[in-house]
């Protein structure tokens, strides 16, 4: 609500505006202006009101659409036209606070490079004014560049995000320029990451036939890491159905969402921050090393063996933080799930590890597991009343100072 936009070429970023109509006081300082932009504007969805400058205009440089497109800005004084090296230009553009530019690409590689102008030595068009508005709107407070674009081209026998831009190709947008790349299949916030955690975020989001093939051509470029660990076909796909919101007793609105293989620094950093007896207390030790190989051990998972969920702050901006992690391995043996909380230590006794566990007894509930067990230390009161509360019932207490907690479903 209240950002100024600017919106692209390409039925993509058009098909965007008519998901917009829940919004509220949105501004327009863009190059073309279209169907999709006038139609906000009817609902009032637009209305301009909050802009730096030129409030209460809607300001283009030009406008492609239908005749009732036409006939609307016939006189209107809510529409203000203005020549390209105005409406174009980074310092009028970068003065909109919220200025937020929206674009479509043809490519983009794993290092955040994208073409808007050619496949290769093929050209489609010539360069437009993307860069300037996703350069300018950058630079403006609280400025944001989203590039939104199909995983596949071809009917799908073409990945758009490939391993490196193909010889002959215009660099439309350098990997300075774009802060979030968004596909069907989700969301990659690039802005400030190195090289290797943008190559993760794009193929966490591209087309999943194409990421074992993204995969191989990464690690050969040594843009991530050799070893890097992968589970393919449909048990590895992330399950984005499996996303909600909550919002904790003590009011923490939060995102639980399942582990992706790009969380590895979100991960390394959740756990670095975590005090010595909070690490004791999950781990039964404090080794306080985080290493990239035990890493992989939580983020590359078979989503049918074994779960692992992240409760999230900070999602809808991108720049995530994980406040806690839950997870449970399932035993075939058993049919049963080993469960395990922990909770950042500044967020415990909030009300998180409650819908961290109730979320996964839904979860292993949903999968068809039988039960859960989990074993906590004898001194970790908190977890031992949350697990009590939920339900799962206290053996005695182990020589090794631990409780076995145990909850069969459809015993309660």
């Amino acid at each position: 609500d209240g950002d100024t936009i600017q919106v692209g070429y390409g039925s993509m970023p058009n098909a965007i505006l008519s998901n917009l109509k829940t919004k509220q006081h949105l501004g327009v300082h863009t190059e073309l202006l279209t169907d999709g932009i006038v139609e906000l504007m009817k609902l009032g969805v637009i209305d301009n009101s909050q802009k730096s400058i030129h409030p209460g205009k809607t300001v283009a440089s030009f406008c492609m659409g239908q005749r009732s497109t036409y006939e609307f800005l016939h006189d209107n004084p809510a529409m203000e036209f203005r020549a390209i090296d105005y409406t174009n230009h980074p310092a009028i553009i970068s003065a909109n606070q919220n200025m937020t530019a929206i674009n479509s690409a043809l490519e983009i590689d794993l290092t955040g490079q994208a073409s808007a102008e050619s496949i290769g030595k093929t050209f489609y068009s010539g360069i437009g004014g993307q860069a300037d508005f996703m350069r300018a709107a950058a630079l403006a407070p609280g400025g944001k560049t989203i590039l939104a674009m199909q995983s596949t081209a071809a009917n799908g026998e073409l990945s758009r995000i490939v391993p490196f831009l193909r010889e002959g190709a215009g660099v439309t947008l350098n990997r300075g320029d774009i802060h979030y790349v968004v596909t069907e299949y989700g969301i990659a916030y690039l802005h400030g990451k190195n090289i290797r955690e943008r190559a993760m975020e794009l193929i966490s989001i591209a087309a999943p036939k194409f990421r074992p093939w993204l995969l191989k051509e990464a690690k050969q470029s040594n843009i991530i890491y050799r070893d890097q660990a992968f589970v393919p076909g449909k048990k590895g796909e992330y399950p984005e159905s499996l996303e909600m919101w909550r919002t904790t007793r003590a009011g923490l609105a939060v995102l639980l969402r399942p582990v992706k293989l790009s969380d590895e620094p979100l991960l390394k950093d959740f756990f670095y921050k975590l005090s010595e007896n909070s690490l004791y207390r999950r781990f039964i030790s404090i080794r306080r090393d985080m290493p990239h190989e035990r890493l992989q051990d939580f983020i590359a998972i078979d989503y049918t063996k074994e779960m692992v969920i992240l409760a999230v702050r900070g999602a809808l901006s991108g720049k995530e933080e994980i406040l806690g992690m839950g997870q449970y391995g399932i035993d075939p043996r058993t049919h049963t799930g080993e469960a395990a909380v922990v909770v950042k230590d500044d967020f415990q006794n909030q009300g998180l590890g409650t819908e961290l566990l109730s979320y996964l007894i839904l979860l292993a509930n949903k999968a068809g597991l039988l039960g859960l067990t989990a074993e906590i230390l004898v001194e970790n009161t908190a977890m031992l009343h949350i697990a009590t509360k939920l339900g799962f019932e206290i053996e005695n207490p182990r020589s090794e100072g631990m409780y076995r907690v145990k909850l069969v479903f459809g015993a309660r």
